[in-house]
């Protein structure tokens, strides 16, 4: 709120599929409520972006990609047309960049904007033309809707930084070696989803937990494959799965750092609806010790 276009220097609106942005070419301050605002994109809910690059012929210019360990900054263009990987590692160090430019794809001709976008209109103040923003369009309905394919350019930071971050997040885990989680190929999930070891697995919070979806725009949380490990990593929880297939019905297995840990060679952890189980020796299995707690534990439906 309190922007004053002066001249040439004016909001822009684009459309995306993820969001709906408004670029400020200037940092101004709202005279009413003392409040700064930054140069750069502001989407519906008000979020700040420094950077958002828009999909242009299967391309995404002017990436900004930082590395999180030396600080270096660097400017890159995706590839979405080429459907590999590319080098995402930090020139001056090798370790996987982060990219911290939102990327998103203009929807032509959303909320009467010639191209999905179009320039402020002189003499309003608000952060968005209320007459053309529809508050009914919701977050959450754009993200189910988007389906298209941006993940894809960015797998081998993916897969790299999942590698790099739990070589890094934590001291030296010994995964047990049980050859019966090992033997993992291929597996169908009866909604369809394949689960591929070396690949990323996509979880999607509903009503009753997470779920695996083959989309990745759907999900909210990413597994990512530490090949170090030859286990799946969620960097957020510092725990390691393995989706073992020599069982029936085919079950996810877990370790936790931290209580996994605890149990030497042993610690692999399976969820059912009676709580949780961990493996305390072998082929010997008991409920979580109670001083464990279960706050901070997920776990995959299905």
């Amino acid at each position: 709120m309190g922007f004053r276009d002066s001249g040439t220097l004016r909001p822009t609106f684009y459309y995306g599929r993820r969001h709906d942005y408004v670029y400020y070419p200037i940092a101004w301050v709202d005279p009413t409520s003392g409040t700064s605002y930054e140069q750069g994109y502001y989407d519906e809910n008000g979020r700040y972006y420094g950077s958002v690059s828009f999909q242009e012929n299967g391309k995404y210019q002017n990436v900004v990609c930082r590395c999180p360990y030396c600080g270096t900054e660097t400017i890159l263009t995706l590839d979405n047309t080429v459907g590999g990987q590319q080098d995402l590692n930090c020139p001056g160090c090798g370790a996987p960049m982060e990219i911290k430019s939102e990327l998103d794809e203009i929807v032509a001709g959303t909320g009467g904007a010639v191209g999905g976008y179009r320039s402020y209109e002189s003499g309003a103040s608000a952060a968005y033309d209320r007459a053309s923003y529809d508050p009914e369009r919701k977050d959450t309905s754009r993200k189910k809707a988007w389906r298209f394919g941006l993940f894809a350019v960015i797998l081998g930071l993916l897969i790299s930084a999942g590698r790099y971050f739990a070589n890094r997040a934590a001291e030296p885990v010994v995964i047990p070696d049980e050859p019966a989680v090992q033997s993992v190929q291929i597996v169908e999930e009866p909604g369809g989803v394949q689960v591929l070891p070396w690949e990323p697995v996509y979880l999607e919070l509903q009503d009753d937990g997470y779920h695996v979806v083959n989309d990745a725009v759907r999900a909210d949380k990413y597994l990512y494959w530490d090949a170090d490990a030859d286990s799946w990593y969620d960097a957020e929880s510092d725990c390691w799965l393995w989706y073992n297939t020599d069982v029936q019905p085919h079950t996810w297995q877990y370790w936790y750092e931290g209580i996994s840990s605890d149990y030497g060679d042993y610690g692999w952890m399976e969820h059912y609806s009676d709580g949780w189980f961990i493996e305390e020796s072998e082929g010997n299995w008991v409920p979580l010790p109670d001083s464990y707690g279960s706050d901070r534990l997920w776990y995959i439906e299905g």
